[in-house]
């Protein structure tokens, strides 16, 4: 399953690569962010790999990122894993279009591990999408406002 979420952020496009590459920044826009650990490599850099928690509706999930590719204020690519359910890759863009605007881009694609899994998402692919725009809206108006 691949789902893309692109959005104008009316803010240069450093400005955007900064807000976005802080880890403290994470719970401001991704819904249920709870916490950010770095476990091995250069922090930010290909290779490094880290673990995002997240709790909603009181479960708590645990996923494992690795980053694979960094250009600094164009591209992040990641591969975030939940153990025994499903791995996806990540690739986010950032464009500068000019005028103190961005243009950012995400591409999810995620495979499904397990076959309850594999199964529900026959019918909640349009839910992953739903949330991952949430996600960048959130991002783009959480650099808006400044913070």
């Amino acid at each position: 399953m691949t789902t893309t979420s692109t959005v104008t952020i009316n803010r240069p496009v450093l400005e955007v690569w900064a807000y976005f590459d802080n880890p403290d920044n994470l719970g401001k826009w991704l819904r249920g962010h709870k916490e950010f650990k770095h476990l091995s490599g250069e922090r930010g850099q290909p290779g490094a790999k880290s673990v995002h928690i997240y709790e909603e509706k009181g479960r708590r999930m645990e996923m494992e990122e690795e980053i694979v590719r960094r250009v600094e204020g164009k591209e992040f690519n990641g591969i975030l894993r939940m153990k025994g359910i499903m791995e996806s890759t990540i690739r986010s863009q950032f464009k500068d279009l000019g005028d103190g605007r961005t243009e950012y881009n995400c591409v999810v694609e995620s495979k499904f591990i397990s076959p309850l899994w594999k199964f529900l998402c026959l019918f909640m692919g349009h839910s992953f999408k739903k949330r991952q725009d949430a996600d960048v809206q959130r991002m783009k108006e959480a650099i808006e406002r400044g913070g």
